[in-house]
């Protein structure tokens, strides 16, 4: 007659589907885990990564350093005059700013901006009701804010 031969469990397909699979997903899981956690070289800060505005690459020397320069910058819009503003009043004064308005359709425009009471200001204005990429930069071009003016805008914000 036929013998019944006793089979280890482990040797079944069925024990491999419910419980190795799901042990050896769990076990993934948590090695993934562990690898998107730990810390790796890509984490580390780099001082030669270099930014892009309006599809021009910002060299690294030209962006703005940590520190009371790393603070924003307010651009009001008033009949007539365009007005810069440091919102800490630790901004360092002095010296002339350049302030360049591009469109994505039409040509920039380059204004001088000289200090005053309470920071910039030069003649101009931005009257278009288009949205405008702006880029502020000291005129030894030593650092950069840049930020975005909005159709009908009052005000835009400048940061590093």
């Amino acid at each position: 007659m036929n013998a019944h031969v006793h089979r280890s469990a482990w040797r079944e397909p069925m024990v491999w589907m419910l419980v190795g699979l799901p042990l050896a997903a769990v076990v993934i899981g948590f090695g993934l885990l562990y690898a998107a956690v730990r810390p790796g070289s890509q984490d580390l800060e780099s001082p030669d990564q270099v930014k892009h505005w309006a599809g021009m690459p910002i060299a690294p020397q030209q962006l703005t350093p940590k520190g009371p320069l790393a603070q924003e910058l307010i651009v009001r819009n008033k009949p007539g005059m365009i007005e810069v503003v440091p919102t800490d009043p630790r901004f360092p004064r002095g010296g002339k700013l350049t302030l360049t308005l591009t469109a994505d359709a039409g040509p920039s425009r380059v204004y001088h901006l000289t200090p005053s009471e309470l920071g910039w200001h030069g003649p101009g204005e931005v009257t278009e009701n288009q949205p405008w990429h702006l880029q502020l930069s000291s005129d030894s071009a030593t650092w950069h804010l840049h930020g975005q003016w909005l159709p009908q805008a009052r005000f835009a914000r400048l940061t590093p």
